[in-house]
């Protein structure tokens, strides 16, 4: 069986977090993937680390299977490169503030004329228009400025940074990676490409779409613990055990709310599923009564969703994550792998991340350029070799 995505081709410009994992997500399913990166330090995963000159640990998760091009866009030589690859490629992704494209003259009405069925993807923070377009931002930036961040955090009424970036993955990797997908599917029937513009800040008030209907209709106070699914009811919401542990409760239908007052033998509670304050604190207390472990057993027999809250080590190791996949092992570790699965489209083998400027030669080579010429370039800092 032929991978999903066999057949098309990406330019990876793209130096952040939700370009890269756009990327590899598209590597998984079997697009060819050529990271087009400075010769000069390379996309900025390369370089995050704490332990000075040491490798840094985020570039192989975030770009296994791919392939590396060495290429100064910022020269003219390195422009006439990346437009000469264009003929041969169905996607550019790029995750450049508005505006530096056009500087390096590749913005999209010149891409397209090269290649009329590119799909060409910018993911940025606020848009290619509007009146922060141009701004500097980060994933707590997007959330905070679309209204997420302040409805995160306890009860006590402090805010809380989200341990995974919602923003950057879910508004800027996923919903570009939707628009791509549409966009090839699209081109199959019109034969022409287009460009789509991500933004990270637009995607972020995108997903409070329904918290936004109960907060408009003043079912959910917009705060911290104020809504019914951040901590104001005791049916959805986070415990703390005996020993210091957490359990959380998603009984959100009735029928878990009964299975839940059922196991615990508290008719009592069944009418209350909804309540505030006062009942949180009654089951906060039943869950202080036990530890962690002791609950994670209790609740093995029921339906009511009701389980542990693990540490990162202990998800990555559990038996669960195993069972679905979701771990491969590499030079580097324990990977986290690739959550797509098709029953007819199986995943690309997974291949070790390039290193910078790897697949240079190969591909300056494949356009044509003699040995001599390559080398000349390497010189003149156009190009990098590994």
């Amino acid at each position: 069986m032929e991978h999903a995505l066999s057949g098309v081709k990406v330019l990876d410009l793209s130096l952040n977090l939700p370009g890269l994992y756009l990327a590899w997500l598209m590597a998984c399913m079997g697009a060819q993937v050529l990271k087009v990166e400075n010769p000069v330090g390379g996309d900025y995963s390369r370089g995050i680390t704490s332990q000075g000159d040491e490798e840094s640990p985020y570039f192989p998760a975030l770009n296994r299977g791919k392939k590396s091009l060495a290429l100064n866009l910022k020269d003219p030589a390195g422009r006439d490169i990346l437009l000469r690859l264009l003929k041969d490629y169905d996607v550019l992704l790029e995750g450049f503030r508005p505006g530096v494209m056009a500087r390096l003259g590749l913005e999209h009405s010149v891409l397209s004329r090269v290649q009329p069925r590119l799909i060409h993807l910018s993911i940025s923070g606020y848009g290619q228009q509007g009146s922060l377009a141009g701004r500097a931002g980060h994933d707590i930036n997007y959330l905070a400025l679309a209204g997420v961040l302040d409805t995160t955090g306890s009860r006590e009424g402090g805010l809380a940074i989200p341990g995974v970036q919602i923003a950057d993955l879910a508004g800027g990797s996923l919903l570009g990676l939707s628009g791509v997908l549409a966009a090839l599917y699209q081109r199959e029937r019109t034969g022409k490409g287009q460009h789509v513009d991500t933004a990270m800040f637009d995607g972020s008030v995108s997903m409070a779409t329904m918290v936004w209907a109960g907060v408009q209709a003043g079912l959910d106070a917009p705060r911290p613990a104020g809504m019914t699914l951040n901590g104001a009811r005791p049916c959805y919401n986070l415990y703390r055990t005996k020993g210091g542990g957490w359990f959380s409760l998603g009984a959100l239908e009735p029928k878990f709310w009964q299975i839940f007052c059922e196991a615990l033998e508290r008719p009592d509670l069944l009418s209350k599923q909804f309540a505030g304050q006062e009942v949180i604190e009654e089951v906060a207390a039943i869950f202080a009564g036990r530890t962690r472990d002791e609950w994670t057993d209790f609740w093995a027999g029921y339906d009511a969703c009701c389980e542990p809250v693990l540490s990162m080590p202990e998800a990555v190791a559990s038996s669960l994550v195993r069972e679905r996949g979701m771990v491969e092992q590499d030079p580097q570790g324990v990977q986290l792998a690739c959550p797509l699965k098709m029953s007819a489209s199986p995943l690309a083998p997974t291949e070790p991340p390039p290193a910078l400027g790897q697949d240079t030669a190969e591909v300056l080579t494949g356009l044509g350029l003699s040995q001599t010429e390559i080398e000349d370039m390497a010189e003149r800092g156009v190009v990098g070799l590994a």
